[in-house]
């Protein structure tokens, strides 16, 4: 008995021995994966991405993956994120590596295309068409409560955020009201990035002293506050299909006319299929065709379309005009490509413009089955 009882221990001991093993082997990012985040206070798209896959920049594709949120830094405590499967990530990681090898055609490869070098991506801005929620504002400066310069300091009321700490860095922000340029109607608000400034110290309850550190346009007391959101400068372009997709609305610091390097603001966003690196034709849409081109008043030609100017319907009536050849003529005259997408718009580059640009263009999808010659020789960087 005695024999017995010591001869299932060994047995049930070399058990767990044996499972104790294979656990170990199993590596540990597949072992209970979530496929959900639940919401706490101070989560944003980004930390949840650098918490689960070391890598804020990601939060993007994690906000595609999850439309119900309407502001990335603003997230409800309790609400359930959807999480980028980390099987997706090592399958894209993987087919990057083994391309090369497997790679034998002479044509050109395909890489990303440096956008730091065509523009400051951190001044890009945003258009949002919700009001945005800030996370405070500069209540005062030290030297001077109209423009702000490097290394003054200055005084910022948080309201009531308890996640704020020394060493966080924010951005520098003011909200410009803009209206549709065809229809006059209100679209929200382009945010338009002045600097950056670093929390050096919480004083008492909301209130913190931090240091400017960047300033791209003067900004003073007033000025709101949003969380710095981390952007890769490195975007592999897309290939888009050829439909209309929007309108041009507004452009980075109110220009009037636009140009190579130009960043621009459309109506369109993930939710109409623009996703970050998609290229784009901008076009005229005229009653006459080439070469015989001059400008023509859209709001005639929207009369004309329908009255009732919903976004998805005139753009369908003009897409169908365009290609039943009824009246309607379109006519490239840019190139943009897409930097970020958000819900219901996207801020853009333009890359290269045979005449001068105007809000109100057309954006229509552009598509190759080889690299395009312009794409090549743009600067290029290494996609990670």
């Amino acid at each position: 008995m005695i024999d017995r009882v010591k001869t299932k221990g060994k047995t049930i001991a070399s058990v767990f021995m044996i499972l104790s093993l294979v656990l170990i082997a199993i590596p540990t990012d597949l072992i209970g994966q979530p496929t959900t985040h639940t919401v706490q206070k101070g989560d944003t798209l980004w930390s949840i991405c650098e918490k689960y896959y070391g890598d804020s920049t990601l939060w993007p594709k994690l906000w595609e993956m999850n439309p119900f949120v309407t502001n990335p830094h603003l997230l409800k405590p309790g609400d359930k994120i959807t999480l980028i499967e980390k099987e997706d990530i090592s399958k894209k990681k993987a087919v990057a590596d083994k391309a090369p090898k497997e790679a034998a055609k002479p044509t050109p490869k395909m890489k990303g295309i440096d956008m730091g070098l065509l523009t400051n991506t951190s001044t890009m801005g945003y258009l949002s068409l919700t009001k945005v929620e800030p996370w405070g504002e500069v209540y005062a400066s030290a030297k001077s409560e109209l423009g702000a310069e490097k290394g003054d300091k200055i005084f910022i009321n948080f309201r009531n955020r308890s996640d704020v700490k020394p060493g966080d860095q924010f951005r520098v922000a003011k909200p410009m009201p803009v209206r549709h340029p065809l229809t006059d109607y209100p679209m929200g608000e382009i945010i338009s990035f002045r600097g950056a400034v670093v929390v050096k110290e919480h004083l008492k309850q909301e209130f913190f002293l931090a240091e400017v550190t960047e300033v791209f346009v003067e900004f003073g007391v007033g000025a709101i506050i949003l969380p710095f959101e981390p952007l890769s400068k490195c975007v592999q372009p897309m290939a888009t299909d050829s439909k209309l997709y929007g309108n041009i609305v507004g452009l980075k610091d109110d220009r009037k006319i636009v140009g190579a390097g130009t960043v621009v603001y459309l109506d369109s966003g993930f939710k109409d299929g623009i996703q970050r690196g998609q290229v784009f034709d901008v076009v005229r849409i005229t009653r006459i065709a080439p070469p015989a081109l001059r400008m023509t008043n859209f709001e005639e030609i929207v009369n004309e379309v329908g009255s009732t100017f919903l976004k998805s319907q005139y753009l369908t009536d003009f897409w169908k005009a365009l290609s039943e050849g009824e009246k309607l003529y379109d006519y490239p005259v840019g190139k943009i490509m897409v930097i970020e997408s958000r819900p219901d718009s996207s801020t853009a580059i333009v890359l290269s413009t045979s005449e001068d640009l105007y809000t109100g263009a057309f954006i229509k999808g552009f598509s190759w089955s080889e690299t395009p010659e312009f794409l090549l020789n743009l600067p290029t960087c290494p996609l990670e």
